[in-house]
């Protein structure tokens, strides 16, 4: 079966690209160096020998890329196999791009999910990274992505679409990617897909209808250095039997939900 298998990306529009790379990198310690694009490392959960990639970068707001999306965010979805997946969203009656784009790195299509949401599908080959494959940095305590958020206005019938037409397979209103630290084979860590209703005060007071969320290893030392910076913290910090979770906002009001799992 044709099926996402993990992120492959996450990319969002920007008024000025370069300066939110600069300000990510100098609050979070996401390396962007002088790129509009960060990759995070990671190994498969069945082949531990394998490194993949998820890859987080900035775009000009009048971009073409996202359309016929309107959304500020477009998910890269990794893929086990592009043209089945391209024919059956396509039996299913569902936009699908015409053109597939082929790189020394993968197989690239593109589609729409119901609530309007452009994503990119890719069909990876992590080695054909070559020189993109250097090494990027993390300078602070983010350690990598823990998840990416959306609004939508039906919640379940959404989740059915991706379960459906994907292979995700919601737990209530979210989906969940299994995977293995990079430096650390033996530890198998989690990120999510998860989805809100149009309603939700969650992202709020951004007005975005996105919202990630970083893992940290050690939150409070972080948000020691945000406060230095004179970063406002939304909220308290919260603690729950899976993690310590605080929030900010990046200059251009997209929400961060900043993640330190439990140990």
């Amino acid at each position: 079966m044709a099926m996402v298998t993990g992120f492959g990306g996450v990319f969002i529009k920007a008024a000025d690209p370069k300066f939110l790379a600069r300000w990510y990198e100098d609050n979070l310690g996401i390396g962007f160096g002088t790129a509009l694009y960060f990759s995070f490392k990671w190994r498969e959960l069945n082949k531990p020998g394998d490194i993949s990639h998820t890859v987080f970068s900035f775009f000009r707001d009048d971009t073409t890329y996202f359309y016929p999306g309107t959304n500020d965010l477009m998910i890269n979805f990794r893929v086990n196999d592009l043209d089945e997946m391209r024919i059956n969203l396509k039996k299913s009656g569902f936009y699908v791009a015409d053109k597939i784009e082929s790189y020394e790195y993968g197989r690239f299509g593109w589609a729409m999910d119901p609530a309007g949401n452009k994503i990119e599908l890719w069909e990876p080959i992590d080695d054909g990274f070559g020189e993109r494959n250097q090494p990027m940095q993390l300078f602070s305590n983010v350690t990598g992505l823990g998840g990416v958020f959306i609004k939508c206005p039906e919640v379940k019938s959404l989740a059915e679409w991706y379960s459906a037409n994907l292979g995700l397979f919601f737990t209530s209103s979210y989906h969940t990617f299994k995977w293995r630290e990079l430096m650390k084979q033996e530890s198998i860590s989690e990120n999510y897909f998860s989805l809100f209703p149009d309603s939700s005060e969650y992202f709020s007071p951004s007005k975005k209808n996105f919202m990630l969320n970083f893992r940290v290893q050690n939150l409070e030392l972080l948000l020691d250095h945000l406060r230095s910076s004179e970063i406002p913290i939304i909220g308290k910090t919260e603690e729950y039997e899976y993690g310590r979770f605080a929030w900010i906002m990046d200059p251009e009001e997209n929400k961060i939900e900043l993640w330190e799992p439990a140990k």
